[in-house]
């Protein structure tokens, strides 16, 4: 992979989702079939009987109303009256044509009850609605109408959400939504054409929305008609949820994406040696104007600079000592429209030392840090534990403090003292207990000294 850490939150796992108001609903895999469990030697028909007239299944309770976007949790109850084990497929339908978007196969023992919960987040619809969903077994369902509360529309997003975005079979385009409050704690879930497509915001999301106060996804469209992209911005601690739409044309008459040419250095391998390094595009795209040029270092996550640009066709530089083995330097060009592309091909940084420096050991202490386990992905409630490696590359003994710095507004939840003899390496673990979710949440976990820093993403599941 040329860009192994590139997030792409439009091409992500589609998980079950509603569009609420109209006839589209999305789809999703069937996983199984529903069995029950007998003594060898019973025929097929007599386990399906069983199985039809063994479980009755209710609707415990749901968390509805909730903003429109936001995960809506359904608590069923599965009751098996029989005097055998039955398993079976419990799937969750919503809307009048009870579109499947949920299904998990369980065992239930004989005379049980067992309760599970399904969900899926709501499409954004700005107008308050209302719908039915369905728990369904063999041989029994429980049905009950919930409600969503519309989603208020945010004034500020790109391209403009007001007027159609016009582009070219398999171009990209980059759209950004600004919340009321970027400070705040927050998921954004994105669709499109009525679909699912991003629930979990990576490093790469996180990094953008603290640089520039936006959201952002990137989606390419191959085939040619008229597409809706819409995006639910759930704010942790407020009961409203906001929204923003946007629909896009694709037809061959459309923009398609700028030209990026690299000027300076050559693309592939660059000597690093700590010094600072410039990096020089030129970027044209004759049918609209030039924007800006975000510049990405991967595997630190991290933007380093932007570069604006104008008219149809400019250059942009970028100067930085910012560097890491085999990362790569990523631009961004983007558009006054959102299309958006990138360098065809790539500079990957290589780490080098000056003829002179000889190998010698740094003076003092360096504690160098890798991550070598964590424990991802978890359940919701817990105890998540990151493993850090320790090396000391100094002359002198090293003592650090390392924190264990969790979430996209990074709080400190571990601390740990170490001591690393001059040359030598150690281990330190840290760990918190995660939150009880009632939806999969993925998030950065840094481990920070006062030398060096390592992150990595970890993903807790809900219950």
């Amino acid at each position: 992979m040329t860009r192994p850490t590139r997030r792409r939150v439009l091409h992500g796992v589609s998980t079950g989702t509603v569009v609420l108001g109209t006839a589209a609903w999305t789809r999703t895999r069937d996983r199984g079939t529903s069995t029950a469990t007998a003594a060898a030697g019973d025929d097929v028909t007599a386990l399906e009987d069983a199985a039809t007239d063994a479980l009755e299944v209710s609707i415990r309770e749901t968390n509805a109303p909730v903003g429109a976007g936001e995960y809506l949790d359904v608590t069923a109850e599965i009751e098996n009256t029989s005097a055998s084990n039955v398993r079976t497929d419990v799937d969750l339908l919503v809307g009048e044509d009870r579109t499947q978007l949920s299904r998990i196969t369980t065992t239930v023992e004989a005379g049980e009850t067992h309760t599970m919960t399904l969900g899926f987040y709501t499409y954004p619809v700005p107008t308050d609605d209302e719908f039915p969903i369905r728990v369904a077994v063999e041989g029994d369902a429980a049905n009950e109408m919930v409600s969503v509360v519309g989603a208020s529309f945010l004034s500020d997003g790109s391209p403009d959400p007001s007027e159609t975005v016009s582009v070219q079979p398999d171009t990209t385009v980059m759209f950004e939504a600004v919340p009321v409050d970027p400070d705040e704690s927050q998921q954004t879930v994105w669709w499109v054409d009525g679909e699912q497509v991003g629930a979990l915001g990576g490093p790469w999301q996180w990094e953008y929305l603290q640089e520039t106060g936006a959201h952002f996804a990137q989606e390419s469209f191959e085939t040619p008609g008229t597409h809706d992209v819409a995006v639910a911005i759930l704010p942790h601690d407020r009961e409203e949820t906001y929204t923003l739409h946007w629909e896009v044309e694709v037809t061959n008459g459309g923009w398609h994406a700028p030209t990026v040419e690299a000027l300076q250095p050559a693309l592939g391998t660059v000597p690093a040696r700590g010094d600072e390094i410039t990096f020089e595009l030129e970027a044209s795209d004759p049918a609209t104007s030039l924007e800006r040029v975000v510049w990405w270092l991967t595997q630190a996550d991290v933007i380093v600079g932007t570069s604006d640009l104008s008219g149809t066709r400019d250059t942009a530089q970028l100067t930085t000592d910012s560097t890491c083995h085999t990362c790569h330097v990523v631009p961004w060009v983007i558009c006054a429209d959102g299309t958006v592309a990138e360098l065809d091909g790539e500079w990957q940084l290589e780490m080098v030392e000056d003829d002179d420096d000889n190998g010698d050991e740094q003076p003092g202490p360096t504690l160098d840090l890798s991550i070598r386990h964590a424990d991802s992905p978890v359940d919701a409630g817990e105890y998540l534990e990151v493993i850090v490696d320790i090396e000391n590359t100094g002359s002198e003994i090293g003592e650090d403090v390392l924190e264990l710095v969790v979430g996209h507004d990074p709080e400190v939840l571990d601390t740990q003292e170490i001591i690393v003899e001059p040359g030598e390496t150690g281990a330190a673990t840290l760990g918190f207990e995660t939150y009880p979710t009632r939806q999969d949440e993925e998030f950065p976990v840094r481990v920070v000294g006062a030398d060096d820093t390592v992150q990595t993403t970890v993903q807790v599941f809900s219950r």
